[in-house]
């Protein structure tokens, strides 16, 4: 290929086609090719296993995206769906203390014993100062919502301070077999996700509101090593400019599949701006 230059760098990923897993027949037999044995992850098996990755495409949970250089070979394969951020004052977060103590004034407050609430304002402002206000406002705003659930007749819903549209960047994951030229100079993985991945969220949210994307670092199905993590972790910050979600006082709702993974976002309006930054990194100016 020669000396060639970042425009030449980033041309070389543009051309490379992103497609829906489902949409070709023939996909399931180029999947069951596919190579991923790094930190004993599980998502070779997600993509091969037609009971999984095909399954959740088909069914729609998943939305699942191979993506084949000209010849059709599979480089990598990622996968997205609709998820959900989650707003939280910081007064309103709660140490395990303030909890108890909570629960504790809400029961005293449906025995409307008077004394007892006294009892704990007294206590309350021994043990947490002015905070003893916040703590009553939490107790209150929780015997409200269960008031509210029971006069329409309802389940009690979860109440948040705000809800933000996001899109999960559920699986990411590079075929071991794909090689690309060495003189490139620059990994698969960063080049397909700036060129291809990040186009395709783009042209989503053209389509529906969504603030933000996310993801959860490290697949935990087999035990993954926390300095495993940490470099994860680094990688999607340095590389792919995610960041931890408690900057922007949100939180992501983290399924049980997810339970030991480090939640990382970034906002949709700044993805440009990134995909900009970090290619004139590469630069040659």
């Amino acid at each position: 290929m020669g000396i060639i230059n970042t425009e030449e760098k980033r041309n070389y990923f543009r051309e490379f086609k992103c497609e829906v897993l489902t949409s070709n027949p023939n996909n399931k037999e180029l999947i069951k090719d596919f190579v991923s044995k790094k930190a004993k992850n599980q998502l070779e098996n997600y993509i091969r296993d037609e009971d999984k990755a095909w399954a959740e495409d088909i069914d729609g949970e998943t939305r699942v995206y191979l993506i084949k250089d000209k010849s059709g070979e599979i480089a990598l394969f990622f996968s997205i769906k609709c998820g959900l951020l989650i707003g939280e004052n910081p007064k309103y977060r709660l140490t395990e203390d303030e909890r108890e103590f909570v629960d504790c004034l809400i029961d005293a407050k449906k025995a409307k014993d008077e004394k007892a609430i006294e009892g704990y304002y007294d206590a309350g402002l021994s043990l947490y100062s002015d905070r003893v206000d916040v703590l009553f406002e939490i107790a209150n705003k929780r015997i409200e919502s269960k008031m509210e659930a029971k006069a329409t007749g309802q389940v009690e819903n979860w109440k948040v301070e705000k809800c933000v549209s996001a899109i999960e960047l559920r699986h990411l994951c590079k075929n071991e077999k794909y090689q690309v030229p060495e003189e490139l100079g620059i990994p698969l993985g960063f080049g397909l996700f700036w060129e291809k991945i990040v186009p395709t969220l783009l042209d989503i949210t053209k389509q529906v509101g969504c603030k933000y994307i996310y993801l959860f670092a490290a697949d935990r199905t087999e035990e993954f090593a926390a300095s495993d993590v940490k470099k994860l972790v680094r990688y999607y910050r340095n590389e792919f400019k995610f960041y931890e979600c408690d900057e922007d006082d949100l939180i992501i709702v983290k399924p049980e599949y997810d339970k030991d993974c480090y939640g990382l976002m970034q906002e949709v309006s700044k993805l440009e701006k990134n995909r900009d930054a970090v290619w004139h990194e590469f630069s040659d100016v």
